[in-house]
């Protein structure tokens, strides 16, 4: 899930793109974020590795531990299938105030909590987040298939054995907020809702510390943030109040994280658990062991994938997204966009880091007609596969995280093999 690119991030490091997922159709759900500095992890230990395997091996595994979740994939809220889903706490900061929410989506593809205001309970009272005038904050989210809005408020927040206190979080279709700015909806349809969006929230645990960024922080040009008075007008907001990824804010285990899923089997199955493991090097539980690193660009957040001796300069691995997403035109479609070969096809491309480093994947695409017709309820698909209308993205989405241990590296953050941020697997 990748917000919509705003074409600056190399300038503003600003949103990156969401062309692979989109809450569209009656499949697919799919949201890109900024960084720099905060907190240093603690010394990356060696530590040992999950076992892991090919998107055809056996089941990848994660040793249990304080730092490590159970992540259930299935359909969505709105029967989309093949996302991924966790609780989280939330308190009213510095209080035991709280209230677990289930249903929230975990995206390597964006940044910050997002919580639709119907998933908490009214008692919840988080307090605002202010704009340097003092007024409160507003932010409005343009993705492919259109846009969320909603205020940003302060909340301690729990996962696990993990906690980050006075974060900035979106909460979205807060009635007592609902004044959207013409610039916010005149990006798309209104997804601002739960059963449009198809989760309770987003959990975005992406390659960045910030949603934005600087380029927020610089200017109000981005129509990001917005301070709410008797109008909501788009202003310029500091890094430390900006929607930012949790994991960042942990207190060691904050540099990235990593998700681990068994296999699935063809045609595939209602559900199956993983595991979503914090820290990268810095426990016995969390090594990165043989894996691949595919670092990317800071300011955008892309790999290259090289397919069918074409190269794809935006490549990333996004959670959010439910299935592969590539332009190929010589596979048959369905459904408007997803593919329906004769038969499943066994592909193959090379997926290369900005440090040189390169890795063949192999994966399946499956007639989506075809499984579906098996049972509409199934809600882990491997080999989903969709076209996009754009010939230079590549979105490894869900799929791929099928019998591996995926690790996304938060930008700037220190890791035994280096500074994210990166990919590995």
């Amino acid at each position: 899930m990748r917000p919509m690119d705003l074409a600056m991030r190399a300038l503003a490091r600003a949103w990156r793109v969401l062309l692979g997922g989109v809450l569209a159709a009656s499949l697919l759900a799919g949201c890109g974020g900024g960084g720099s500095s905060n907190p240093a992890p603690s010394a990356p230990a060696a530590g040992t590795t999950p076992a892991a395997t090919g998107g055809n091996g056996a089941a990848a595994t994660q040793a249990a531990g304080g730092n490590v979740v159970p992540v259930t994939i299935s359909s969505s809220l709105s029967s989309s299938p093949n996302l991924p889903f966790v609780n989280v706490t939330i308190c009213v900061p510095g209080t035991a105030t709280c209230q677990t929410i289930d249903r929230i989506l975990v995206d390597t593809g964006s940044i910050g909590l997002r919580v639709f205001a119907s998933a908490l309970n009214p008692a919840l009272a988080l307090p605002a987040q202010l704009s340097a005038n003092g007024l409160a904050l507003g932010e409005c989210t343009q993705f492919a298939d259109g846009f969320t809005w909603g205020p940003v408020r302060q909340a301690d927040f729990r996962i696990g054995g993990e906690q980050a206190s006075n974060l900035p979080v979106n909460i979205l279709a807060d009635p007592a907020f609902n004044e959207v700015p013409v610039a916010c909806s005149s990006g798309g349809s209104d997804i601002n809702s739960v059963s449009s969006f198809g989760a309770n929230g987003v959990l975005g645990v992406g390659l960045f510390v910030e949603d934005c960024g600087p380029g927020c922080e610089r200017s109000a040009d981005f129509e990001t943030y917005y301070a709410c008075g008797t109008n909501c007008e788009s202003v310029a907001l500091a890094l430390a109040n900006q929607v930012r990824n949790p994991v960042a804010s942990f207190a060691r285990n904050n540099n990235g994280v990593i998700l681990s899923f068994p296999s699935v089997p063809y045609p595939g199955t209602a559900s199956v658990t993983g595991a979503m493991t914090f820290g990268i090097g810095t426990q016995p539980n969390n090594g990165l062991g043989a894996a691949t690193v595919i670092t990317v660009s800071p300011n955008t957040g892309y790999f290259t994938t090289v397919y069918k001796g074409r190269s794809f300069s935006r490549g990333f691995i996004d959670s959010g997204s439910n299935g592969i997403f590539f332009r190929d035109t010589t596979i048959a479609r369905c459904r408007t966009s997803f593919y329906c070969p004769p038969q499943t096809l066994n592909l193959s491309a090379v997926n290369q880091g900005t440090n040189g480093q390169q890795s063949t994947v192999t994966f399946d695409v499956v007639n989506t007609d075809a499984v579906f017709s098996q049972d509409a309820s199934i809600g882990v698909v491997p080999g989903l596969a969709s076209s996009l209308s754009s010939t230079t993205t590549f979105d490894w989405g869900l799929p791929f995280f099928l019998g591996r241990n995926v690790t996304t590296a938060i930008d700037g953050r220190a890791t035994p093999a280096g500074n994210g941020p990166y990919y590995a697997y």
